[in-house]
């Protein structure tokens, strides 16, 4: 029986009065490729599966609303930010709010997977889908799909004059659809001046959708190396079956067309096509796993017209377990 004066013991707001009297760094587990968080913690701990990762952020009025029940695990996801180059806890109605910023191209030096160059010669600027970067940086977790689904369909690039930012030369605008399709947009620039050596002056401002542009004047090319990239599609063949898991949310995120077509080859003679899978690129949403009947049972690999949309088989994928 408690006494009158008693104080009753509430662990919860206990836990959260220590925390703040000792804890000032808090621990976010979140998937690595949704985004999604799945637990916040002020000790350091072991992540619960393979596809999680850890950050570390700092107290804040967001933590403790966490803490007291206020806002819901679901509501939580992590994204990379640009200007602090670090990953950050977000509640999901949040995560528009850099959209109303501008920010200029990267600084010199500096490689994006949206690379601009001014042709001074034939009076264009090119821009290029470099992919080797993007998939470095989708690997890296940089840009993720929740950064690509808040691209617009086009992104308005502002080419002002550096030292006068009131002068407005013109104004391009990027598809990222065909960026991604096509690897290469072309803008006639008539404007542009006659020596790169006066390039300096422009400089390109856009809307923060969270990437960067970086500009040259040269395009910028990296053959693709055999780096460990973070897949987007998984198989697996057993005898004449082949399962296909999708490791992306939705396939719109990617810039698809309305079908894919995957290219089967021997694994022996990457020459020669074995057979060919046609589906709606909308049967890859959702982590989506789909099984097909091959035309073989020789070993097969894998591959699609879409070389950013990383596949992999699962014997050397660390992402995901069939």
């Amino acid at each position: 029986m408690f006494e009158e004066n008693d104080i009753e013991f509430d662990i919860q707001k206990t836990i959260l009065k220590k925390k703040e009297n000792k804890n000032s760094k808090f621990y976010v587990e979140y998937d690595r490729l949704t985004n999604q968080v799945f637990g916040v913690t002020p000790e350091k701990i072991k992540v619960s599966n393979i596809r999680h990762a850890l950050i570390e952020v700092d107290e804040s009025n967001l933590i403790k609303s966490i803490f007291a029940n206020k806002i819901p695990l679901h509501k939580l996801k992590v994204r990379y930010d640009y200007r602090t180059d670090s990953r950050t806890l977000f509640l999901q109605r949040e995560l528009s709010s850099y959209e109303f910023d501008y920010i200029r191209s990267a600084k010199p030096g500096e490689n994006n997977f949206i690379h601009l160059y001014c042709d001074v010669v034939s009076k264009k600027i090119n821009v290029n889908f470099v992919e080797n970067i993007f998939l470095e940086e989708f690997t890296k977790e940089k840009i993720s799909e929740v950064t690509l689904s808040e691209l617009p369909a086009d992104l308005s690039v502002y080419c002002i004059d550096r030292y006068e930012p009131s002068k407005l030369f013109d104004t391009i605008k990027i598809n990222f659809k065909k960026l991604f399709n096509g690897y290469e947009q072309r803008f006639n620039c008539i404007w542009l001046p006659d020596d790169s050596a006066h390039l300096d002056k422009i400089d390109f401002l856009h809307y923060n959708h969270n990437v960067r542009l970086s500009v040259g004047k040269d395009p910028f090319y990296i053959p693709l190396g055999k780096e460990s990239y973070k897949p987007a599609i998984i198989y697996k063949q057993i005898k004449n079956k082949l399962q296909i898991q999708s490791a992306i949310s939705e396939s719109k995120n990617f810039h698809l067309d309305s079908e894919i077509t995957f290219y089967l080859f021997d694994a022996s003679e990457p020459s020669v096509i074995l057979d060919t899978i046609t589906v709606n690129s909308s049967d890859l949403d959702n982590f989506n796993l789909l099984e097909f009947k091959l035309k073989t049972t020789k070993n097969v690999k894998m591959i699609s017209s879409y070389s950013h949309l990383h596949i992999e088989d699962a014997n050397v994928s660390s992402y995901y377990q069939f």
